[in-house]
């Protein structure tokens, strides 16, 4: 109290000359030097703020946390004269720990590492290892002298050698710390910090959480740093010696083996194979991947393990109602395959005015006539990695330059194990899923494929969101009209957010041309799922060959009970025309018609047969019956810029050349079969729906019908005959002085005690509903009456428009469909 005492020393002094003031000027003296000694103040703050400073750290703040802040303070230590002596004060750091607690240093010593790693890489002598030769030689970025160059180049090596070293002791002590009961304690002291350190039901602390994302971040730098260095876009990690390794060799490398996904190599699928060996430094890195031919064929092209890879921390996925993660160890990433099929915009609007099928993909033009070449696996394969020092003791890990760089599919891996017990791995399920659509254009190609003229027909695609999993139940999921599969964003995202059906459904999402006739769509369709079980599992065994669930909404849903019917439509041609009042020459027309629809080829498209791997579907606004507002004045304007592909068109005509003309065919009801183009087609007055309108499902089957209202004081009235199935709209705030008063309205099961406002977001129907009612029922597309089913083992009236597949409550009603399913299919 320096301060204090000049101040006391003065005040004697005056005592003396002025004696008459002297109790004056002690108690000013007092006053003045009571604060002064105080170095303690206390304010009040936000609880919210305490907490977050406690839990926060240089990867979350981009600061040192608390605890390694107050260690250093208490150790004598500046945390910027740290950095700069960073080996010193490490040194220092550790001589004043003087108590016998081991665990919490490692965890300190893990932050500072990453906190100097993270300084360097920011560094200019690491920066130059990124720049690029120059543009102009003559301008201000004029190349080096070769002095300046050699100095620079030294620079840099040494600032990436530190780099490196210190990231990788971030990754080695924040794994000791996190790992620390598990590995043998063979340093001084061990005994008695070990009989210290037991704790019974152990409650994880911020340290733990803040050193585990040290891990997961550091890592995270490595795996992806590593990537860029293999594929000499990045040099963080320096000119290391890559080692390709020849396990994969004898890959089967084609569309088909990439469908099935089966394990090239013995063993299990969740097995990890080294493909890659990387020396840095003084470090040998190794890298695993997944025993599975998706996560292997890359590497088996000897140019990287890796290909475009994207940790989520990186990523920010907009558009979706929720993210779906598994919360655990590791870092999520995903990988891109370089030969992964896109569609866009452009590409259609090239085939079109080149007079090509639009089919090309990011590896060139292939063919689809097949129906085996127009399905896609994934192109976004889903990793977690992790990385694991060598070791089994505490300074075994520490001084390890072994590290094993482990990939695994999220979706097959829940678990790794480390040190002999089991750790949750981490996912992000709605990054690859997110990558694609943003990728894929899907709702402007689905857009463009109905109203374009094009030569050929586009025809129905099938795309794999995840690795094919043969213990893994099937979803296939058909939109409706000018749509993609990109109307299944929520529904889908959902699933996956869902740990038991993430973990029993795989999702198959069919695109196809809505602008074709929809018996041609229902053929093309049922032939790509048929060769999508055979290549998967020919024989069928699989549990992803039995119990799969079809989902489809609209024209989606016209064509997935045609999939589930084994009728002869053939045999109701007749029904189409009332013979007695044809003409001869009509009668004619007719019945060489059908003769050639009994033919082979289109045959074929009027003799349905049930899917044998789906016995559940789940039907969304669906015109069984068709739908007016097909022939309302607007509707038919558009259905006059609906192009049937020219050469579907010319196929037909040619086949029926010498029965009558194409306009006479046209206008023929059953020349209208295959000459009106699928939107016309849903009319409740054309052809098709009257062939179709009363075709049966398989006994076999098990299907819903959830259909739309868009009248919420009728979907209300229907709630109050049927107030056991009622859902209640909490989506929005109700106005002020509409809300429910007092607890026992709240909890009413009276729909008569809610307000006027529409409450009512579902109706589960459990019993008959009137005619009156029926009538008044419709989606303001579909009415009711189309969309209903007898035989239903269940149907669900939500309240809302005719695209309800995004509805909050459609989706909670698939679920619970799909978790009975699971258990009465056990």
């Amino acid at each position: 109290m320096t301060f204090a005492r000049l101040v006391i020393a003065l005040a004697a002094h005056a005592n003396r000359k002025l004696t008459a003031i002297a109790p004056l000027f002690a108690l000013v003296g007092v006053i003045v030097l009571l604060p002064a000694c105080s170095t303690i103040s206390v304010d009040r703050q936000a609880s919210a703020k305490t907490i977050s400073a406690q839990r926060g750290n240089i990867v979350t703040d981009n600061k040192l946390s608390s605890d390694t802040a107050s260690t250093l303070l208490s150790a004598g230590l500046n945390e910027q004269a740290c950095m700069q002596q960073f080996d010193l004060c490490l040194a220092q750091l550790s001589d004043s720990m003087l108590n016998e607690h081991y665990r919490p240093a490692l965890a300190i010593f893990a932050e500072l590492h990453y906190a100097k790693a993270r300084e360097l890489a920011k560094s200019q002598d690491c920066r130059d290892a990124l720049s690029r030769p120059p543009i102009d030689p003559y301008y201000a970025n004029a190349p080096l002298t070769p002095t300046q160059a050699n100095n620079q180049q030294q620079n840099t090596d040494q600032c990436l050698v530190g780099y490196q070293g210190r990231l990788f002791n971030a990754v080695k002590y924040s794994y000791t710390y996190l790992f620390y009961d598990s590995l043998d304690h063979d340093f001084e002291g061990a005994d008695l910090d070990s009989r210290r350190s037991v704790q019974q039901n152990r409650i994880p602390s911020d340290i733990d959480i803040q050193t585990q994302d040290i891990y997961n971040a550091a890592s995270n730098d490595v795996i992806t740093q590593l990537y860029d260095s293999a594929d000499n876009s990045h040099k963080l990690l320096g000119d290391g010696k890559i080692n390709y390794l020849s396990t994969t060799a004898a890959l089967d490398e084609d569309n088909k083996a990439a469908i099935a996904n089966r394990s090239p190599l013995a063993g299990k699928p969740t097995d990890q194979i080294k493909v890659m060996a990387m020396q840095v430094d003084k470090y040998n890195l190794n890298v695993y991947l997944p025993n599975e031919n998706n996560y292997l064929q890359n590497a088996n092209k000897q140019t990287s393990a890796l290909v475009d890879l994207v940790s989520t921390y990186e990523l920010r996925l907009s558009g979706l109602n929720s993210v779906s993660k598994r919360p655990g160890l590791g870092v999520s990433l995903v990988a891109s395959l370089d030969d992964r099929y896109t569609t866009t915009i452009r590409q259609l609007l090239i085939s079109t005015l080149s007079g090509r099928l639009g089919k090309e993909t990011t590896n060139g033009s292939m063919d689809d006539s097949e129906a085996s070449a127009r399905i896609y696996p994934t192109g976004h394969l889903l990793m977690t990695g992790l990385i694991k020092p060598t070791g089994d003791s505490v300074l075994d890990v520490l001084s390890s330059k072994q590290l094993g760089i482990h990939l695994y599919n999220p979706y097959r891996s829940e678990n790794v194990n480390i040190l002999g017990d089991d750790y949750p791995l981490a996912a992000n399920f709605s990054a690859g899923y997110g990558l694609w659509l943003a990728e894929n254009q899907l709702d402007g190609v689905g857009y463009l494929n109905l109203l374009t003229r094009q030569q050929q027909a586009s025809l129905p695609k099938l795309f794999m969101l995840e690795p094919y999993d043969p213990d893994k139940r099937v979803i296939v999921m058909l939109h409706g009209l000018a749509s993609s599969p990109a109307t299944w964003v929520n529904l889908t995202n959902d699933i996956f957010n869902d740990d038991k059906l993430r973990d029993n459904y795989q999702v198959w999402q069919i695109f196809y041309p809505t602008n074709l006739p929809i018996l041609e769509n229902r053929y093309q369709i049922q032939e790509l799922l048929k060769a999508a079980y055979q290549q998967t599992d020919p024989s069928g065994k699989n549990r992803a060959s039995k119990n799969s669930v079809i989902v489809s909404h609209s024209m989606g849903a016209i064509i997935a009970r045609m999939m589930l019917s084994d009728d002869n439509l053939t045999q109701n041609l007749d029904a189409l025309d009332d013979q007695s009042m044809l003409s001869s020459n009509r009668r004619q027309i007719d019945a060489m018609l059908k003769q050639e629809f009994g033919k082979a080829d289109l045959g074929k498209r009027f003799e349905l047969k049930t899917l044998p791997q789906v016995d559940t579907a789940v039907f969304l606004s669906a015109p069984f019956r068709g739908t007016d507002y097909a022939d309302r004045w607007f509707t038919r304007a558009l259905r006059r810029i609906i192009y049937l592909p020219i050469s579907l068109v010319k196929t037909v005509t040619d086949n029926l050349a010498t029965i009558a003309t194409q306009g006479d065919l046209a206008q023929n009801p059953l020349g209208a079969l295959y000459l009106q183009n699928g939107a016309s087609q849903l009319s409740n007055k054309s052809s098709f729906i009257q062939l179709t309108k009363d075709i049966t499902i398989n006994d076999r089957i098990t299907y819903h019908s959830i259909i739309a209202n868009n009248d919420a004081d009728i979907t209300r009235g229907l709630a109050q005959m049927q107030p056991n199935g009622a859902k209640i709209d909490l989506s929005q705030a109700l106005p002020e002085d509409s809300k429910i008063i007092g607890d026992s309205a709240a909890n009413s099961t009276d729909m008569s005690a809610l307000p006027n406002q529409p409450l009512v977001a579902a109706v589960t129907v459990n019993e008959d509903i009137s005619q009156a009612l029926t009538a008044r029922l419709s989606d303001g597309i579909v009415p009711y009456t189309s969309a209903h089913l007898d035989g239903a083992a269940s149907e669900t009236i939500i309240n809302g428009g005719h695209s309800i597949q995004a509805n909050p409550q459609t989706i909670l009603t698939l679920r619970r469909i799909l978790h009975q399913q699971l258990q009465s299919s056990r």
